[in-house]
This record gives structure tokens, sequence and C-alpha cells, in this order.
């Protein structure tokens, strides 16, 4: 399976690449951001342990354009061959 990845900041383990392939039938969006953080050499929390959302606050994510909330599974939303994931930080404001 193919996941194409866009973001608005360098992914850690895609090196310029814009798509993951993945030996697994399916994933969920969950799982395809754990395994997007191990392939990182420093493993970024996409989403903590336990929980069923992001924190609005460090991420946004899009799935094929529609943000993983309004998705009807969320974050268990299953990924088809060719799906685009956006990744967005969201930027720390202050002064």
């Amino acid at each position: 399976m193919r996941i194409h990845v866009r973001s608005n900041f360098f992914v850690p383990g895609l090196e310029n690449r814009d798509s993951v392939d993945f030996e697994r039938p399916q994933m969920t969006i969950r799982e395809f951001l754990e395994e997007l953080s191990k392939m990182s050499p420093t493993p970024i929390e996409y989403v903590r342990p336990g929980d069923e959302t992001l924190d609005p606050d460090d991420w946004e994510v899009d799935l094929n354009g529609i943000p993983y909330q309004h998705c009807n599974e969320g974050l268990r939303t299953l990924l088809k061959d060719g799906d685009t994931v956006t990744i967005k930080i969201m930027a720390l404001g202050g002064g």
C-alpha cells in the first residue's frame, strides 16, 4: 500500500520522498502516524498513547483534504492505497 505524504515541515525519515510504501494491506490513520514516527531518527509523538484525538495545538492531519476529525472513524479511519495524508505542525505563538 502506498500513502502519499504532504506537510508544512520536513518529515524526518522520509528523505525527500513524498510517499511511503507499506507491506500491510490496511492501516488506520493512527497506525500510519505511529509507523511514520518509527521511521524518524528521533521518534515524533504525533499521537499520544491512549489518546483518541491529536492535540490541536501541535498537529493538524487531513486525509485527502478532509480533516481527520470529520472522517467517520477519526484516527481509526482506514487508509487506502493512494490516499494522501497531510500533516501540519502548528506554529507556536508568542513574543
